[in-house]
């Protein structure tokens, strides 16, 4: 190429870079070049490239633990959210959990076979064969407390559940945790209170969500062991350890007992 600037020829040749020259040898789809770059901006812009790094991700994606797809994603998600523990606008937070999310999306997992999820998904809704027409697809059956049930049947037995729940849902919303809240206000520093009030709404939340109608029939062993462990996988935004968890309720149950005369022996304190 010859320029305006010099008499002489020159002849310049454009760099070519291979897949595996950019660092992916086993190659890489365009999704996952593209996250890469963005961790690494991600890490760059809040001065983590010290602490993190693109391969400690991808090898918290591919070694992903739990006993279950979601499960392990909160864990995922528990490992990468204490390094952003000073994050208070919004969409921040939401612009940081969507690089990640796209990580855990794109990148590979042991678990599927050194595939990743969005491979997994492509695969499974992939067109048919132009002499099959696809299938109407039903949705699966549920299994509740060891009970199989189609999908309608499931409908109505929620439904059915927050009939029952409504009065045990409205004590829990109208009167106890507010007057949590009070009690706590009286005693405690604003972060304290948050810290407390937060384990008491999310457990009430779960209690709900599994489906106690009454306080009278939650479980000692869920209060004391399946909660706190629960917590450590699905509350992303905690650092609460399980011993931390359960010694928050235990004074949400005390106060429970000073203010509605329960004795509190039964659930384990």
């Amino acid at each position: 190429y010859k320029t305006e600037f010099s008499h002489e020829g020159k002849t310049y040749e454009l760099a070519r870079f291979t897949v595996e020259q950019l660092g992916f040898p086993s190659g890489a789809t365009t999704e996952e070049i593209l996250d890469e770059k963005n961790l690494e901006k991600l890490f760059a812009d809040y001065t983590l490239t010290n602490k993190l790094s693109v391969k400690t991700i991808k090898d918290w994606i591919y070694n992903d633990e739990g006993d279950s797809a979601m499960e392990a994603s909160h864990l995922f998600q528990k490992k990468w959210f204490k390094y952003f523990p000073n994050i208070n606008d919004l969409d921040e937070i939401n612009h940081v959990l969507h690089t990640f999310t796209d990580a855990w999306n794109y990148f590979p997992h042991k678990s599927l076979s050194g595939k990743s999820p969005y491979q997994k998904v492509k695969e499974a809704y992939k067109e048919p064969p132009q002499n099959e027409t696809p299938s109407k697809k039903e949705m699966p059956n549920v299994v509740v407390g060891g009970i199989e049930m189609n999908w309608k049947e499931y409908e109505q037995m929620l439904k059915k559940m927050e009939k029952v729940q409504a009065p045990f849902k409205k004590w829990i919303k109208k009167d106890l945790l507010p007057e949590y809240e009070h009690y706590l206000r009286k005693s405690y520093t604003d972060k304290t209170v948050a810290k407390h009030f937060g384990v008491a709404n999310i457990f009430f939340d779960r209690v709900l969500h599994v489906g106690f109608v009454h306080l009278d029939l939650v479980r000692k062993a869920f209060i004391q062991k399946e909660f706190p462990k629960w917590w450590q996988t699905h509350v992303m935004m905690s650092n609460l350890s399980e011993k931390e968890v359960l010694s928050s309720l235990k004074r949400l149950f005390e106060f429970i007992s000073q203010t509605y005369d329960i004795d509190i022996k039964k659930f384990g304190f």
